[in-house]
């Protein structure tokens, strides 16, 4: 079996479904695969039959695995995107500092102590914050699903309404917007999104350097080369 870029996580939803039920689907009189699950989901891992022997075939199963894991993480980075929107909309409802404006949060996790961010850990009894827990990840280097990211605080000429910054006064009021790119290029993820306060999730193949051109932007412009994509 490939220990390679494999993720502990895969390993453990798989023997999980391994416990449920298996068995081999036949492909061919010397190729196969191995089903798991209730749901009979197909391990990329092709059997293949030489001089009368089974074996897995790993060379096969690199691209395979990385292209599962890059569409499984892609998915689910849109319905985070998703969650941020609505998490900002949700905060905006209250006044989270008392100083009797309603604003969008700045940031996704609040400094300890505060409700300043998306998400904060709420004591027994306290309100949620609009992120949950899973969100809450502040250690260097954390990457949710594949993905990390950053809020937007201003857009461009390209997007609905022109360009405009977002904060007035020192307060993210006018809008809020937020870009999402892949940890580790072409393993995590290939496509980057951006969202604004609109709703409506744009996608683009940044390239080998979509960490520093993410790092770098600072305005949500979905010109002519980002897509409107639905989840």
């Amino acid at each position: 079996m490939p220990t390679e870029d494999i993720e502990d996580k895969d390993v453990d939803a798989f023997l999980k479904a391994w416990a449920k039920a298996h068995k081999i689907v036949s492909n061919s009189a010397h190729a196969a695969h191995l089903a798991v699950g209730t749901q009979e989901w197909v391990l990329p891992i092709p059997l293949v039959e030489k001089q009368g022997a089974w074996r897995f075939d790993t060379i096969a199963a690199v691209d395979e695995i990385r292209t599962r894991r890059i569409g499984r993480n892609e998915l689910a980075t849109m319905q985070a995107v998703l969650a941020y929107y609505d998490a900002q909309k949700e905060y905006a409802r209250v006044d989270r500092n008392g100083d009797g404006a309603l604003e969008y949060a700045q940031q996704i996790i609040s400094t300890p102590g505060k409700q300043n961010g998306l998400y904060w850990a709420a004591l027994e009894g306290e309100e949620p914050s609009p992120l949950g827990p899973l969100y809450g990840e502040d250690k260097q280097g954390y990457d949710y699903e594949g993905y990390q990211y950053r809020i937007l605080t201003a857009q461009g000429n390209s997007a609905p309404g022109g360009a405009y910054n977002y904060i007035i006064n020192g307060r993210l009021v006018a809008g809020f917007a937020l870009v999402a790119w892949p940890a580790k290029y072409d393993d995590s993820g290939v496509m980057s999104f951006i969202v604004s306060h609109d709703g409506v999730i744009y996608e683009k193949d940044l390239g080998t350097e979509s960490d520093a051109v993410a790092h770098s932007m600072t305005l949500f412009n979905p010109d002519s080369s980002w897509h409107k994509v639905n989840p």
